[in-house]
């Protein structure tokens, strides 16, 4: 479960900036996920719940947006969104076709990062 460790560092990174900004309480972190990053919202939220505890993160809302893969094709050159298949949640494997030439010699361009966005914080 990688989502645990995502958690984690998500909570470090609003850490550093709340103390920079010397805020009593980390209220709603935005997140950006891209889809290829096999991240499940839901246990993101449960392991940050676990992560923050006792901390100024601690009952902090996460907003998470869900961003589409992107593949460039090698054959034809274009690019298109992508999704990830039920099955390819589950066994993290899949080939990606272009849309438009049917190639699948293609490259994943977009959508294997998460960041924060932004939080916001009571000072």
């Amino acid at each position: 479960m990688h989502e645990f460790a995502f958690a984690h560092k998500i909570y470090k990174i609003a850490e550093e900036t709340a103390k920079k900004y010397k805020a009593k309480k980390i209220t709603v972190i935005y997140l950006e996920i891209g889809e290829l990053t096999l991240i499940i919202p839901e246990l993101l939220r449960e392991s940050f719940k676990i992560a923050t505890s006792g901390t100024i993160a601690e009952g902090a809302e996460l907003k998470i947006e869900i961003l589409p893969g992107k593949i460039k094709c090698r054959a034809c050159g274009k690019i298109s969104e992508i999704q990830i298949t039920r099955e390819a949640k589950l066994t993290g494997l899949q080939l990606f076709q272009c849309k438009y030439c049917k190639s699948k010699n293609t490259e994943i361009i977009f959508g294997k990062s998460a960041n924060v966005k932004n939080i916001q914080i009571q000072q």
